[in-house]
């Protein structure tokens, strides 16, 4: 498992415990900052999740980034 993956739950439950906290409380600033919190932490779960697929399997993920790559290329506007 990626530290990525750890810290990105924390991150996610500790933004859970702030936006709780704040609808407790009436407070909207301490709402939001808890809802960002929990996106972060899942953008950086995601990215853990990411590194450990290209980790687990390397040519599979090279053959998704050349498809892509080759998709991009072929969108461009002339």
């Amino acid at each position: 498992m990626d530290s990525d993956r750890i810290i990105g739950a924390g991150r996610q439950a500790a933004g859970a415990v702030q936006e709780g906290v704040g609808s407790l409380i009436g407070d909207t600033r301490t709402q939001a900052r808890g809802k960002a919190n929990q996106a972060q932490g899942q953008v950086q779960s995601s990215v853990g999740q990411l590194e450990d697929y290209i980790r687990d399997q390397p040519l599979t993920a090279a053959a998704i980034a050349v498809g892509i790559g080759w998709l991009l290329g072929r969108l461009r506007i002339i």
